[in-house]
């Protein structure tokens, strides 16, 4: 069977969905989770062979109407619904392969100036790779020098699965909400936005092999990620921190800030107290 993107993005949805969920009964014969093939045929409106030859990889772009009855028939949040539409070839934006090796993307002076606002609160700018592209002080001394490390190392998503201290905070890998799920879904998002990126792909496959952790969330299938959330850290020199994040879409494509908070009266405040003479021996990140 010929596998494709799309293909396999409905099968693992179509097995993530309990009977319940859809409103059907469960039934005693199902010999697998999830809903059959007709049940998510009948409540998309179209024949069980036409939605199996989708699944199959043997029928051709599916019409925008079809889609759309497939994310009503799955229950896809909005972010699922437009990564189904590119994954059908109707949205993705790039139509000319991105090298795996390119220069990082230019960080905007008002972006550089934000970053230097943010002086008593870790924050840094990625791309659509997780790459860190810009960070402040703050968050060089919260994640362990940025400055210092190899390229690759220098990735959000490295450091919640392969760095030596990610392997020591589980909770930052938790199947549903938590940040590692949440990154691979955004991940996911981005390769079906942008699928002639190789510097993408390639970063899906060296992660995949450095962490069963990883594999076993891409192959989820899950697109698009929340705008909060909390990264725990376990930093060499303080205890284990969940500290909560929020993301913010910058004008620059594809760049996105996180920001670390500190509630007032938290531990979080205590810990950026604490880092803040140690940041400012620290330039800011510039790529």
């Amino acid at each position: 069977m010929p596998d494709t993107p799309l293909g396999a993005f409905l099968r693992a949805r179509r097995r993530r969905l309990a009977p319940g969920d859809a409103g059907l009964p469960a039934g005693s014969r199902r010999r697998t989770p999830g809903l059959r093939r007709e049940e998510v045929a009948a409540r998309a409106g179209i024949s069980a062979d036409y939605y199996a030859r989708l699944e199959q990889g043997r029928q051709r772009v599916p019409t925008v109407s079809v889609l759309d009855g497939l994310a009503e028939a799955l229950l896809l949040a909005d972010a699922e619904r437009v990564y189904l539409h590119r994954l059908a070839g109707l949205g993705a934006r790039d139509t000319q392969q991105v090298p795996a090796a390119r220069l990082r993307p230019a960080v905007s002076v008002n972006t550089r100036v934000l970053l230097e606002a943010l002086h008593e609160t870790p924050a840094f700018v990625v791309d659509r790779r997780f790459d860190l592209i810009a960070w402040n002080p703050m968050a060089s001394a919260l994640l362990g020098g940025l400055d210092t490390r190899p390229a690759h190392q220098v990735n959000l998503l490295w450091q919640v699965f392969c760095c030596p201290f990610g392997e020591r905070t589980p909770a930052n890998r938790e199947a549903v909400d938590s940040i590692g799920a949440d990154l691979v879904a955004g991940l996911r998002a981005h390769h079906a936005d942008c699928p002639s990126d190789r510097g993408l792909t390639d970063l899906v496959v060296r992660l995949s092999a450095a962490s069963p952790v990883f594999a076993a969330l891409w192959e989820q299938h899950r697109a698009g990620m929340r705008s909060e959330g909390f990264l725990e850290i376990l930093h060499p020199e303080l205890r284990a921190e969940s500290f909560p994040y929020t993301t913010l879409a910058l004008p620059e494509p594809d760049q996105h800030l996180f920001v670390f908070l500190a509630p007032a009266g938290s531990h979080a405040r205590d810990v950026f107290r604490n880092l803040l003479p140690r940041s400012r021996t620290l330039a800011p990140g510039r790529h």
